[in-house]
């Protein structure tokens, strides 16, 4: 199983790199480069999960959703944490990049599951990326990842959603990217 078929959030990852990460790693639906005149990013869906790379001449900052099971390097990974309620992290580069997010699992009824799955529909035709993967829906409505974004001239926020109707929860994301 490649990178980013995972749809079970039992079965995925939180981490973070100092270093970039090889795109042969992933199985990449949507590539997205920002490009400021201070910092580079590159925003990768690989499935209901996602890669966010930010970058600052040779520093990198690396934000992964993969599986346990996925075979990513160990060098320079800063943190790896499973999806279980919620939780903030900060990291700060020695090269002037401070990361921080928020992360959230949120499982919920079938009607609430379904009005918020309905919102963040809407929402993802007026603005960000979005990708559906009908392929992976069983009985219900489809997976599917959502990440939008504001890229400031020192800053990229990040705001990701990966939806799992089987399991009615939605992992939700939040992340800022930082020059300092």
């Amino acid at each position: 199983m490649e990178i980013g078929q995972i749809q079970r959030v039992g079965e995925l990852r939180f981490m973070v790199y100092s270093r970039a990460l090889h795109p042969e790693l992933f199985e990449i639906h949507h590539d997205h480069r920002v490009v400021k005149d201070r910092y580079e990013a590159q925003i990768w869906i690989t499935g209901l999960s996602h890669l966010i790379g930010f970058y600052r001449d040779d520093a990198a900052v690396t934000e992964v959703i993969a599986g346990v099971d996925a075979m990513l390097p160990h060098r320079g990974k800063l943190i790896s944490l499973p999806f279980r309620g919620e939780r903030d992290e900060q990291y700060d580069h020695a090269e002037g990049i401070r990361y921080l997010t928020s992360f959230q699992t949120e499982q919920m009824s079938q009607r609430l599951y379904a009005k918020v799955h309905a919102d963040l529909l809407e929402q993802a035709g007026e603005r960000g990326l979005f990708v559906p993967f009908p392929q992976w829906a069983g009985s219900s409505t489809a997976p599917f990842s959502h990440v939008d974004y504001e890229a400031k001239p020192n800053q990229l926020h990040v705001f990701a959603y990966h939806a799992f109707p089987e399991e009615r929860t939605l992992i939700k994301t939040q992340s800022i990217f930082e020059l300092v």
